[in-house]
């Protein structure tokens, strides 16, 4: 059969294509903590509260607080690793009170390198951080990854040059970059001038795509940004002069 659907009478849903649908409607939401699932740190024992987490459109729900060791003098992440190597095993009869499958495909482990395939498109492990660690031997500092943990909106401030900086803020995967600001330093260029990277991940452009962020100055002075997917940011043409004000605005989708 060549044509196959899911959400059709007498069809058969398969957990990969449950997480195929839900990885799509999810988009940015995706390969998120969606709540809880903090760490904190006694000695070389990490201790992880309950939550849950959308893991390439697999929902993870983490019952209860876990604690995981670490070895000494070991830098890491704390991790919720996807397995599909292993096979899940049930004890009881389907469909009977008596029934539990046995999910041995999850795990919340310590990794010392991340092993990230893509679960939708044939992959099979899938390690997710919520920390990063660096251990001594007798103690653990832990790092939060802030960009894995859902936030309704986000915002970071991008350093434009010459005294120039904006807030950018994020919803969901859309970007918004306006406001008002001052020039430090005189700036122009007709040939282009880099700035370097500036964008941080989460709020960069999709791979291979380039935006446009523009300044208005109330001197009738204009510049035009272009931010690449690998947040570098270059003035690309126009010039703000030292004393006036420019207004700055630019809009994308993060991939």
């Amino acid at each position: 059969m060549t044509l196959q659907g899911y959400q059709f009478d007498k069809a058969k849903v398969t957990p990969e294509a449950d997480a195929q649908l839900y990885s799509y409607l999810a988009q940015s939401s995706d390969k998120k903590v969606i709540s809880g699932m903090t760490a904190t740190a006694t000695g070389l024992n990490v201790y992880v509260t309950a939550g849950k987490a959308l893991v390439q459109g697999r929902l993870v729900d983490n019952g209860q607080q876990m604690q995981l060791t670490a070895q000494a003098n070991k830098t890491g992440y704390v991790c919720i690793t996807i397995d599909l190597t292993q096979n899940n095993t049930s004890t009881g009869t389907p469909g009977t009170s008596g029934y539990s499958p046995v999910n041995n495909q999850l795990r919340l482990e310590l990794v010392s390198v991340l092993n990230q395939q893509d679960l939708n498109s044939g992959g099979l492990i899938y390690t997710f951080p919520l920390y990063s660690y660096v251990s001594t031997g007798t103690s653990v500092a832990l790092t939060k990854l802030e960009r894995n943990y859902y936030k309704a909106i986000e915002s970071t401030v991008i350093d434009l040059g010459w005294g120039l900086k904006v807030t950018a803020t994020k919803s969901g995967k859309y970007i918004f970059v306006n406001g008002a600001t001052t020039p430090a330093s005189s700036a122009g260029t007709s040939g282009g001038a880099n700035v370097g990277v500036r964008v941080p991940e989460g709020f960069r452009p999709p791979s291979g795509q380039e935006v446009t962020i523009k300044l208005q100055g109330n001197n009738g002075q204009w510049g035009s940004y272009v931010v690449t997917s690998d947040g570098n940011i270059k003035l690309i043409t126009g010039g703000m002069n030292v004393g006036y004000t420019f207004h700055i605005n630019g809009s994308w989708v993060a991939e």
